[in-house]
């Protein structure tokens, strides 16, 4: 089973590679079933825009450019809609939560949320929950992994994490019950349980 981080750098991956082909595809088959008047050159420069200003986010995040988080948050509003925006937040969100600065990394989340669909939006719900549990949060925390109860590829990891935040407000019976479900779901995935194993195993018999 992939792990959030491997299904998110295959998309980055995907769009980098197929992105502007993809563009190209559609431009081609709209010109020749509905005329160049609906869907022009200017759509695939668009495109092809918001690709090369993707790349260049991520590369003053990298570069800890004094000005790169109000560049990204810009381009995230400019390309709402597009998955370049989202994979953009994550990468704002990335480089918030190594600073420290976490109320940044949610905001950053919450919009890749709200811009996303499928997989991108499972995994900015599944970031905002380890979030909102670092800031204690408990409610925001389980209120995203609802979401993810019973999705596909991400229903273990959600239910390992509602453990973590069920211990840390001293629920043991309900991190029990969380671990449990996730050691069952990610056996059933052939996935490594070590590490739910041993959160599960670290939480005293009930009496």
């Amino acid at each position: 089973m992939e792990t959030e981080e491997q299904q998110v750098e295959q998309i980055k991956a995907f769009w980098k590679e197929h992105g502007k082909g993809i563009v190209a595809g559609l431009v081609i088959g709209f010109a020749l079933f509905y005329g160049w008047r609906y869907y022009d050159a200017q759509t695939m420069a668009k495109q092809e825009g918001q690709s090369e200003g993707y790349e260049q986010v991520v590369a003053q995040l990298e570069a800890g450019d004094s000005a790169a988080f109000d560049n990204a948050k810009q381009f995230m509003g400019d390309a709402q809609g597009s998955n370049y925006a989202t994979l953009a937040a994550f990468e704002l969100a990335r480089k918030a939560t190594e600073g420290g600065d976490l109320q940044a990394a949610i905001e950053a989340l919450e919009s890749a949320k709200a811009n996303a669909k499928g997989t991108l939006q499972h995994v900015a719900s599944l970031r905002l929950a380890r979030l909102y549990l670092a800031q204690e949060d408990y409610a925001a925390a389980l209120a995203q992994l609802d979401a993810l109860a019973a999705v596909e590829g991400f229903k273990g990891k959600a239910a390992e994490l509602r453990g973590d935040v069920l211990l840390a407000q001293g629920d043991a019976e309900g991190a029990r019950k969380a671990y449990e479900d996730a050691v069952a779901t990610a056996a059933e995935a052939g996935a490594p349980t070590m590490l739910v194993e041993s959160k599960l195993n670290s939480i005293p018999a009930a009496s």
